[in-house]
């Protein structure tokens, strides 16, 4: 998710915040592997969208299991 946020930063997630919205940033899981992408509906899909423009958009695969963890709601880096 780089440059919004960088390896080693703190993150705050709102688990109580699960109902995907239109680019904003989360963390789910999918089958036993946890991401952290921000999230767009396109073409009736979700997208998991990287900030970081070397990693392609992927659609949400529809066959996998899919859990939403939560909400990004905060992130800040040690000085």
């Amino acid at each position: 998710m780089k440059p919004t946020i960088e390896d080693g930063d703190l993150i705050l997630l709102d688990v109580a915040d699960r109902e995907l919205r239109d680019d904003k940033i989360y963390v789910l899981t999918i089958s036993d592997e946890a991401f952290l992408k921000r999230l767009r509906r396109e073409r009736g899909r979700w997208m998991m969208i990287s900030d970081n423009p070397r990693f392609p958009p992927e659609p949400i695969p529809a066959a996998e299991v899919t859990r939403v963890v939560g909400r990004v709601v905060w992130g800040g880096r040690r000085l």
